[in-house]
C-alpha cells in the first residue's frame, strides 16, 4: 500500500500508468532473486519511491516524527513541548526517522545505484548517490556513529554495528563526487519524474557541489583542508547555485500529497505551537519587519487578546505580562520575549521548552503560512486555518534542501571562520536579499488567490498584494542587518548565524548543526524552566536500534557528533 501511493505521488499528475511494487519485484523473482534482471526492473517506480522516501524521512508523512520535527524544535524555529531536554525525547520517538532511513531508503537508494550502475543509467545512479549522500549526514549530524558499512546486507549482518561518525561522513563525501562524475556522462538523461530539480543536470551538479560546501563548513574544526576544498568548488569556472528543494503537489487524497505543515495546521487540528522567540526575532527584535514575516507565519488574530486567561499557560503568570519575564530569559537578553512573540502584531506560539498542559488557544494560534508549507499568505484577513485543506497553496509547499541562499551563507560563516579570504559581508548581504527574494517569488507563484483578495475597502481599497513587502521594506531590512554588522564591537558571526537561522526556516538541520558548530546566535531563548538540564547535543539512539540490535549500546543526550568538539555546554 504504501508503495502504490508512492507511484501515485510521483505519476498522478504526469498521467503514467505504473504497477505497483508488488508487481515489479513479483518480476524480478522470476529471475535470480540476488541479482534481479535489469532489464525487468521498473527503473521509474524505483526511482519515485527512493525520491519520496527522502523527502518522508526529512519531513516525514503526517503524524510521523521526523527529522524536522526533532532539529525544528531544537533550533527554535519551533515550540519545543517538553519541560527539560532530558525527557523531550523518547528513543521510541525516533524509531520513525531511523526506519525511514534503513528500511525505507537506503535499500531503495542502494538497489537503484546498482541497477543504474549496470544498465548504464547515471541520471538515477548520480542523483540516488546524492541524495544517500545527504541521508548518511544527517544520520551522523543527529546520532553520531551509525551503521553503515554492515548496513543493508540482508542475513549477512543481523545485528550491524556502527561506523565512526568521520568515516561515514568521508563516504558521503565519496559519494557526491561519485554523482557529480556521473551527471557529467553524456548519456546521463533525466527520469520520468524528479521532484527535486525537474531533470535538470547543471542543477543537480550544482547542488552537489553546494552539499559538498556544507560538508567542509560543518567539519571545520576537524578538516584543516575544509577551507581550502571549498574554495576549490567557489573558485571553479564551471562553479553555480541552484535551489535544491523537495516539491509537493496539492493534491488531497489518494494520495494526500501536500506538505505536512499544510496538513498540520490547514485541516480541522489546531496545528503545531509556533516558536515565540523566532517570531519576535522576524516581528520586534529589528527596527524593521522581517519581509519574509507574513510569509511564513498566519495569524487568526490582528492583537493577542487577553480577556481570557484560560487560553494561557505562560508558567510563571496567569496571562502574557512581561513584568513575569523570569529572569534567566532577561539575563540572556533583556528584550527576551515571553509567553508571546508579539502582543501587539498578533503573533502567538509557546516558549521554547513548556511543555505544560494545552490551554484551549487553537482560535488565537499563529500557524504555517504560504512558505515553504504551502499555506495561506498573511494579509490581514485573521481567519481560521481550520478549513478543510481549502486556503492558500492547497499544501503545495517545498522541503528547502539546500536553496541558492544557503551556500552564501556557508561561504559567509566560512570567511569569518576558516580564513577563506571572502568579503564576509557582501556575502551576508547576498544571501539575505535572495532568501527574501525566492521566500515573496514563492508566495506569489503558490498563493496568487491571497494576493488578489481584497482585504479592506476603507479608507482605501487594499489587496493582499498591498502588504507584500515594498522595494523600500526590503532595502531597510538590509540595511539594518548591515549596520548591525558593522557596529562596533558587534560579533560579526553572530550576524550572520541569525540570519542564516532565519533564512533556513522550515530546514530545522541547518539550525541545529549551525548552533552547535558556532554557540549562535548568542540570545536565542533557553529553556523556560532553568532547571531544564543540557542541551541536546546528540539525541538518543531509537529503540528500534537499541532493542532490536545485540550489538547496540544507548548513549547520553551530552554526547557530541564529531565535528562538534565545542565546549561541554556551549549551546543552551
Amino acid at each position: 500500500m504504501v508503495f502504490k501511493k508512492i507511484l501515485l505521488f510521483f505519476f498522478l499528475g504526469a498521467g503514467l500508468f505504473i504497477f505497483s511494487c508488488e508487481n515489479a519485484f513479483e518480476l524480478d523473482l522470476q529471475e535470480d532473486p540476488n541479482f534481479p534482471a535489469p532489464e525487468n526492473a521498473n527503473i521509474d517506480a524505483l526511482y519515485a519511491s527512493v525520491q519520496v522516501n527522502f523527502a518522508e524521512f526529512i519531513n516525514g508523512p503526517t503524524g510521523a516524527f521526523s527529522v524536522n520535527d526533532l532539529t525544528m524544535q531544537l533550533s527554535r524555529q519551533r515550540a519545543l513541548i517538553a519541560n527539560d531536554y532530558a525527557n523531550a525525547f523518547s528513543p521510541q520517538t525516533f524509531d520513525n526517522i531511523w526506519n525511514q532511513a534503513y528500511s525505507d531508503f537506503m535499500p531503495d537508494a542502494n538497489e537503484i545505484i546498482r541497477r543504474a550502475d549496470a544498465v548504464g543509467l547515471p541520471f538515477q545512479g548520480g542523483t540516488a548517490k546524492i541524495l544517500k549522500a545527504y541521508v548518511l549526514m544527517t544520520l551522523v549530524d543527529i546520532f553520531g556513529d551509525v551503521p553503515n558499512t554492515e548496513a543493508d546486507q540482508g542475513a549477512q549482518f543481523i545485528s550491524p554495528n556502527r561506523d565512526p561518525g568521520a568515516d561515514v561522513y568521508a563516504e558521503a563525501e565519496a559519494l557526491l563526487l561519485e554523482g557529480i562524475a556521473d551527471l557529467g556522462d553524456p548519456a546521463a538523461a533525466a527520469p520520468a519524474s524528479d521532484n527535486f530539480l525537474e531533470g535538470s543536470i547543471p542543477g543537480w551538479i550544482n547542488a552537489a557541489n553546494g552539499l559538498l560546501i556544507r560538508l567542509y563548513v560543518t567539519t571545520k574544526l576537524v578538516n584543516s583542508s575544509a577551507g581550502a576544498n571549498l574554495m576549490a568548488i567557489v573558485n571553479s569556472p564551471d562553479f553555480a547555485t541552484t535551489d535544491f528543494n523537495f516539491q509537493y503537489t496539492s493534491n488531497r487524497a489518494n494520495p494526500d500529497s501536500r506538505h505536512p505543515f499544510y496538513e498540520d495546521s490547514y485541516e480541522t487540528t489546531d496545528g503545531d505551537y509556533q516558536s515565540n522567540w523566532f517570531m519576535w526575532t522576524m516581528a520586534e527584535e529589528k527596527e524593521n519587519l522581517d519581509p519574509r514575516l507574513r510569509m511564513y507565519f498566519y495569524r487568526q488574530v490582528g492583537q493577542v487578546p487577553l480577556d481570557n486567561v484560560n487560553r494561557f499557560d505562560c508558567v510563571f503568570s496567569p496571562l502574557p505580562d512581561p513584568a513575569s519575564t523570569p529572569q534567566h530569559y532577561l539575563d540572556c537578553d533583556p528584550r527576551m520575549p515571553y509567553c508571546v512573540g508579539s502582543l501587539g502584531q498578533g503573533y502567538y506560539g509557546r516558549d521554547h521548552g513548556n511543555g505544560n498542559g494545552i490551554p484551549p488557544d487553537g482560535d488565537i494560534r499563529t500557524v504555517y503560512g504560504v512558505y515553504p508549507g504551502g499555506g495561506k499568505y498573511d494579509a490581514n484577513t485573521f481567519q481560521s486555518p481550520q478549513n478543510a485543506g481549502i486556503d492558500g497553496g492547497l499544501g503545495a509547499g517545498i522541503i528547502p534542501i539546500l536553496p541558492a541562499h544557503f551556500i552564501d551563507f556557508f561561504r559567509a560563516e566560512a570567511a569569518l571562520t576558516m580564513g577563506t579570504g571572502e568579503d564576509a559581508r557582501a556575502l551576508l548581504e547576498s544571501a539575505v536579499r535572495a532568501s527574501i527574494m525566492t521566500v515573496t517569488n514563492f508566495a506569489r507563484a503558490t498563493d496568487p488567490g491571497s494576493l488578489a483578495e481584497v482585504v479592506a475597502t476603507v479608507p482605501i481599497v487594499v489587496t493582499g498584494e498591498d502588504t507584500l513587502p515594498s522595494e523600500e521594506d526590503v532595502e531597510n531590512y538590509i540595511a539594518e542587518v548591515l549596520a548591525l554588522y558593522d557596529a562596533s564591537g558587534a560579533d560579526q558571526l553572530d550576524v550572520v548565524m541569525k540570519e542564516f537561522l532565519i533564512a533556513s526556516y522550515g530546514n530545522g538541520m541547518e539550525g541545529y548543526n549551525m548552533i552547535r558548530r558556532t554557540g549562535r546566535p548568542f540570545n536565542i531563548q533557553p529553556m523556560i524552566q532553568p532547571t531544564a538540564g543540557s542541551f541536546i547535543r546528540t539525541p538518543l539512539y531509537p529503540s528500534a536500534h537499541i532493542e532490536l540490535n545485540e550489538n547496540a549500546t544507548q548513549r547520553e543526550i551530552t554526547d557530541q557528533v564529531f565535528w562538534d568538539t565545542n565546549p561541554a555546554n556551549f549551546v543552551k
